[in-house]
């Protein structure tokens, strides 16, 4: 029963003549600028078609994307302050009286 099913021989063989050829492309420098140069193209064409959504969003005086997003950080930002702000009340209100006065 050590013999492996005629199926997966057949299976294990065309994986390695499509496979190797395509592991030797992949470690090639060629491929290494096509990546690059793809990924810079798509993140030029990402943010063209941002810049163009935001000016018309902007034109029906609708939020964009990016104006949700420094909108959200200002709310955490101000969400961290209050609960600063809190906890430096509890603390207050917890010290006893003659701490809050300065008296000893």
């Amino acid at each position: 029963m050590s013999s492996k099913p005629a199926w997966l021989k057949v299976v294990q063989k065309l994986e390695r003549a499509i496979g190797e050829p395509i592991e030797a492309a992949v470690r090639t420098d060629t491929y290494f600028d096509v990546v690059a140069k793809t990924t810079r193209a798509t993140a030029a064409i990402k943010r063209k078609a941002e810049s163009v959504s935001r000016r018309g969003l902007h034109l029906a005086n609708l939020p964009a994307g990016s104006d949700l997003s420094r909108m959200r950080e200002q709310l955490l930002r101000m969400e961290r302050r209050l609960n600063a702000l809190s906890e430096d009340i509890a603390e207050r209100d917890s010290a006893s009286p003659r701490q809050r006065t300065g008296a000893s």
